[in-house]
């Protein structure tokens, strides 16, 4: 079994996130969700989940940007752990703008980190260190100490993916002295723990101390999970040299003694899994399989397939070097249906190998019985065998290179057959594109072309007639006509401002946060409901392409008049922030809601098409009387 490297940088998050956070604001009821969001995360995800949902909705009630930075920002955590990404990034990018209205910088300090984690998993490993740096740098000048050491054992996990040790144990150690001298106890253990796995390959002796003082702090904090993961490291550890083997079984027994004590199979599993490990070096093979099939036992929850498989190619091993090629033969059996997509040429061969020493085996065996029963004619029974054995081997190699070569090609053909598919859907999509492009650019000249047909031509009408009428009014004074006039002048006013909506022209001389602003002004004028504009950075939308301006403004204008005509809301959230070379885009509603299952409408097919011609993408979330939320990003 593995180390496991980063489980307590993650593992202490929760804890960190409502140990030191609670207690800051007096809304009671809001820090005792986030509290029981925290209690509740490892064991009961869902009811975590019901619990953050809950505090989120009151603090959105009560419009506190303190608790909606932290609510936000759990949420995206919540997500990150469920393997969502996406959502885990949507949601740490809307707590920056709250956390930043707050001056909450331990929360903008744990989101630059968290994006960092989802870019490390995503293999952007640039774009991981950026924010990992920035989380750092922000945790520096903040005096924010537990954030400092969280960033820098991150930064060394990072380093040590790409195999540059000197930089990961230097990040490590100015983690270890931060934590020491801070007395932060599960960033201390954290750190002793990466550490010690990455002095393991290099320096054993090191690695055990490392190993120890983890240990000695997992007992000072009760923490059972952490003493098991620790025991099971100094085992393995130990157990590399002859002289520690004897050490390191009674580490095992620790362990064992916690595995049972928590009755998780999780642990059960690991240890049993080290215990066949542990007998297969002393070539005990009867214990060591009795202790791997009671590990498989417990592998069939919770315990990942690359995991089952390494149990099982253990198996596989043991009964091989043990000589009983029958079982070793069973499962490399199970071994090829659990995970045949990854298995390479070479362990195909050690296959064909195991085979052909079983049936050699029987053959010999046959052999010994023929020449004790006919002792006579031993030499030609010998000499039969060793022509035999000479055909057979040379067939066994003429068709395992036979099979090799029919599945090299049908390789082959299978990989030019999924080249000439992608380059299909390559030039589908492309010929889409330039569909959507042109049905875009249509409809943006066919407003246009609307928007000059209105200012020039009613526009200037119903111009010259108010005109004509007030001219005529001057002499008759007619206070009916002043009420007409008046009535009129409000028309000219909403045809102007549906022509500047419509033209081209007007999106072209200003930057996009002055034209959302409008947008909101517009609708704060009809009374319609109360809408609320957030953008962060400050500044962060005066430099972009002519096209992506024109998309997203056109976007968000559908999006708040598909609220203003079906959604009956009283509240919109619009919520833009600029991360990187992404924008971000949220617009939330408290309206009716809809199934979002059923066939969408026109103006959502619109925001498709605009999203589809720079490459946007669009998640809805919405609940019957629950409102709608409406996520998307675009590469800017």
């Amino acid at each position: 079994m593995k180390s496991r490297i980063f489980l307590l940088t993650i593992s202490f998050l929760a804890v960190f996130n409502s140990g030191v956070l609670c207690g800051q604001h007096n809304d009671r009821l809001v820090i005792k969700h986030i509290d029981n969001y925290a209690r509740t995360l490892s064991s009961q995800p869902d009811s975590a989940f019901y619990y953050i949902r809950m505090a989120t909705a009151e603090s959105e009630k009560n419009n506190d940007p303190f608790l909606l930075s932290r609510c936000y920002y759990n949420l995206g955590y919540y997500y990150y752990l469920q393997k969502q990404l996406e959502k885990s990034k949507a949601y740490t990018c809307k707590s920056f703008p709250y956390a930043g209205k707050a001056r909450n910088y331990t929360i903008t300090a744990l989101g630059y980190n968290q994006l960092g984690l989802i870019d490390r998993d995503q293999g952007n490993y640039s774009s991981a260190l950026q924010n990992f740096l920035k989380s750092l740098d922000i945790a520096e000048k903040h005096g924010l100490m537990r954030n400092q050491s969280v960033a820098l054992n991150n930064l060394g996990y990072l380093y040590d993916l790409q195999n540059d040790t000197v930089k990961a144990l230097k990040a490590y150690t100015e983690s270890q002295q931060i934590a020491y001298g801070n007395n932060l106890k599960f960033e201390l253990l954290a750190t002793y723990n990466n550490i010690a796995i990455l002095e393991k390959k290099r320096n054993a002796k090191k690695a055990i101390d490392n190993y120890k003082k983890a240990y000695a702090i997992a007992v000072a904090l009760n923490d059972k999970y952490e003493q098991f993961n620790i025991l099971i490291n100094l085992s393995d550890s130990y157990a590399a040299t002859v002289a520690g083997r004897q050490t390191g079984f009674r580490y095992l027994m620790q362990a064992k003694k916690i595995a049972e004590e928590l009755k998780d199979q999780n642990l059960l599993f690991y240890l049993y899994f080290n215990l066949g490990g542990y007998y297969r070096t002393l070539k005990t093979y009867d214990e060591a399989i009795k202790n791997y099939h009671t590990a498989l036992q417990f592998s069939e929850k919770g315990i990942s397939q690359d995991q089952k498989w390494s149990l099982l190619q253990a198996i596989e091993q043991v009964y091989s070097e043990s000589g009983n090629f029958k079982q070793a033969y069973f499962y490399k059996e199970a071994c090829n249906r659990l995970k045949d997509s990854v298995f390479t040429i070479e362990k195909n061969k050690a296959f064909h190998e195991i085979q052909t020493k079983y049936e050699v085996d029987k053959k010999n065996l046959r052999i010994q019985l023929l020449t004790k029963e006919k002792i006579i004619q031993q030499n030609r029974k010998e000499l039969i065998l060793i022509v035999g054995l000479i055909l057979v081997v040379a067939l066994l190699i003429a068709l395992w290179v036979y099979k090799n070569r029919i599945r090299t090609q049908k390789i082959i053909n299978e990989k030019e057959s999924e080249i000439h598919k992608k380059e299909i859907v390559r030039l589908e999509q492309e010929k889409e594109l330039k569909r959507i492009t042109g049905v875009v650019q249509g409809q943006d000249q066919e407003r246009n072309r609307i928007a000059k047909e209105i200012h020039d031509g009613i526009g200037g009408t119903l111009a010259g007639v108010k005109l004509q009428l007030s001219q005529a009014n001057t002499i008759m004074k007619n206070k009916g006509i002043d009420i007409i006039i008046e009535q009129m002048t409000l028309v000219c006013r909403n045809l102007r401002s549906i022509s500047h909506n419509l033209s081209l022209n007007y999106l072209k001389d200003k930057d996009l946060e002055v034209l959302l602003n409008e947008l909101k002004e517009e609708y704060q004028y009809r009374e319609e409901f109360q809408i609320e504009a957030v953008v962060y950075p400050e500044g962060a939308l005066n430099s972009f392409s002519e096209s992506v301006k024109h998309q997203a403004y056109r976007i968000v204008q559908e999006l708040v008049a598909n609220i203003s005509k079906h959604a009956a809301a009283t509240d919109v959230m619009l919520n833009v922030t600029r991360h990187n070379d992404l924008l971000n885009i949220i617009v939330e509603d408290n309206g009716r809601g809809f199934d979002n299952t059923i066939s969408k409408g026109i103006g959502l097919k619109n925001v498709e098409e605009r999203l589809s011609a720079i490459n946007g993408s669009m998640i809805i979330e919405s609940q019957l009387g629950r409102g709608t939320t409406v996520i998307i990003d675009i590469p800017i």
